[in-house]
């Protein structure tokens, strides 16, 4: 996914906390990778790597429309995606845009192509600018 620097916020664990903004919005998230540089576009992976639940941390999305987003809320970045693939081992996959990004998960699913809220406080970006 193609994000832009809006500003480094602070340091977290040795590791920085950016603002960002992309197409579909923007938010905040800890960076991996060299300091970022504010105003700069960098291509990223998102990660969470925490394990998370259906229906308490991933939720139906509320909006009308069905379009992808990123957004803050107070601490927690939300990812409005899609249902992807789901997997039998406790995996999922989800689209945003043309992005995918993996996570463990537990509890009963959505169906596949349902829009869905991902709340998050660690949400990592990773620079795979090489």
């Amino acid at each position: 996914m193609k994000i832009k620097i809006i500003k480094n916020v602070e340091k977290y664990n040795d590791q920085i906390v950016v603002s960002f903004t992309s197409e579909f919005g923007g938010g905040k998230a800890r960076w991996n990778g060299e300091n970022p540089i504010e105003g700069r576009e960098y291509f990223v992976e998102l990660e969470i790597p925490d394990t998370v639940e259906w229906r308490k941390d991933v939720t139906k999305s509320k909006s009308v429309k069905e379009q992808y987003c990123i957004k803050s809320d107070g601490n927690s970045t939300i990812i409005v995606c899609e249902v992807e693939t789901l997997f039998e081992y406790g995996c999922c996959d989800f689209r945003i845009g043309s992005s995918i990004v993996t996570l463990d998960i537990e509890g009963e699913p959505y169906p596949k192509g349902t829009f869905v809220e991902i709340s998050s406080q660690n949400l990592i970006l990773y620079d795979i600018d090489l």
